[in-house]
């Protein structure tokens, strides 16, 4: 099921005491979230060297799972339907925190070693898990051509970077702090190319006819999705210049991110394309409120990651085999991309530049952004194999998780 609907569809009626039953589960849902996203939280995960994927993020999944259940029916099909729009403002948030964290100018300084580098770790396990899937997809499914071309390749973009916080886990290999540094750069060209693909995507795989008012060629929505992401990261540096106080920041940051994202989700368009290039827009350009911004950020940020995945969760069809198999093929192509980058890295490192270029993990960890980009294509498309692609990433998630953890940890002998 995906939050994309139809205009003939008839919104769903509740009783009374449902109505109850599902405001009170929404509420206990965000205060979790709120608990979750408490400082003490994030201080243990980072002491811990354990990505909020696997520390709280994928029990707000199992929380989603469990409550759209139909016994539970706190997170049904038809509430969903009521709330719909949470699923593109999540979208949207992370995007628009992916994309503020952007930093261009930090990039200017790394080698051409590590740019290489980052491009070998990003094209082997694109092209590795995009024919696989191809291959798998071609002989499970019915589809056509171009809609299984179209799931292999949002699971090469989502499989083709690893997570931020991924970078911390080096240190368990014996990485220095600049090591750790460059890495990190690393990972936000990685991201940068992750958004690409869901821009590319999103502009020449539209969804069907029937669903979108306008019809237009791709080049041209790819340059809508880009001038929109402008424009609105514009009119955001222009109003959040006004503002004196942190409250302020959050209040007007909000909104620009719930306008954005809700307009690129009625055009049928990426709200995480829309929403990075706006905040990598607001991020690069100066202003005093830069800091006050960040800060704002930073106190929303996790709360609304662990609603959006608690939606992720609701959406998330464990039941079909298809999505299982495909996880298998998934986390296996992108180990082997990323143990073939490994080996082909020497290759790439100009003589000289050894010492730049940046470490590499044998198991990178995938982060919020990888989701993301699957449940995408539940916000745009129609279709029996996009709940086989969600639970091919977010089984992935957390099976690439624990394999690292565990790898690291035994090889380091670590104890917290």
């Amino acid at each position: 099921m995906g939050l994309a609907v139809a205009a003939d569809v008839v919104p769903p009626s509740f009783e009374r005491l449902q109505v109850v039953k599902i405001i009170a589960g929404l509420v206990g849902i965000l205060a979790l979230a709120y608990l979750a996203g408490h400082r003490r939280i994030q201080q243990l995960e980072r002491k811990l060297l354990l990505s909020e994927v696997v520390a709280a993020g994928f029990g707000f999944v199992l929380v989603g799972l469990v409550a759209s259940l139909p016994a539970v029916g706190i997170l049904s099909d038809a509430v969903l339907y009521e709330i719909r729009p949470i699923l593109p403002i999540g979208l949207g948030w992370i995007g628009f925190v992916v994309g503020y964290r952007f930093e261009a100018s930090a990039l200017q300084g790394l080698s051409r070693s590590a740019v290489r580098v980052a491009a070998l770790a990003i094209a082997a396990p694109f092209v590795l898990i995009v024919g696989a899937a191809l291959i798998l997809l071609s002989r499970t499914t019915g589809l056509s051509g171009a809609s299984f071309l179209r799931d292999a390749l949002l699971l090469g973009t989502a499989g083709s970077m690893a997570a931020r916080g991924s970078a911390d886990l080096l240190r368990l290999r014996g990485a220095d702090d600049a090591a750790v540094e460059r890495t990190r750069l690393v990972l936000q060209l990685e991201e940068l190319a992750a958004v690409l693909g869901v821009l590319l995507i999103g502009a020449y795989f539209r969804p069907p006819e029937a669903t979108v008012a306008w019809q237009l060629p791709g080049t041209a929505w790819l340059f809508i999705t880009v001038g929109m992401g402008v424009a609105v990261g514009l009119v955001v540096y222009g109003i959040v210049s006004v503002a004196r106080v942190e409250r302020e920041f959050i209040v007007l940051l909000l909104g620009s991110i719930c306008f954005t994202a809700g307009t690129a989700s009625y055009l049928r368009l990426s709200p995480v394309a829309v929403c990075f290039i706006a905040g990598a827009i607001l991020a690069n350009l100066p202003g005093r409120w830069k800091e006050p911004a960040r800060l704002a950020l930073g106190h929303l940020e996790r709360p609304v990651y662990l609603v959006f995945l608690a939606i992720a969760g609701a959406l998330w069809q464990v039941r079909a085999w298809q999505g299982w198999t495909l996880m298998v093929v998934f986390f296996v192509a992108r180990v082997a991309g990323r143990w073939l980058a490994q080996r082909v890295r020497p290759l790439v490192v100009i003589e000289g530049e050894a010492a730049s270029a940046p470490w590499e993990l044998p198991v990178a960890p995938m982060g919020a952004l990888s989701i993301a980009v699957v449940v995408t294509a539940q916000d745009l498309y129609f279709g029996p194999s996009i709940p086989w692609i969600v639970t091919a990433v977010i089984g992935g998630t957390m099976l690439t998780e624990i394999v690292a953890q565990a790898t690291l940890r035994a090889a380091a002998g670590f104890a917290p």
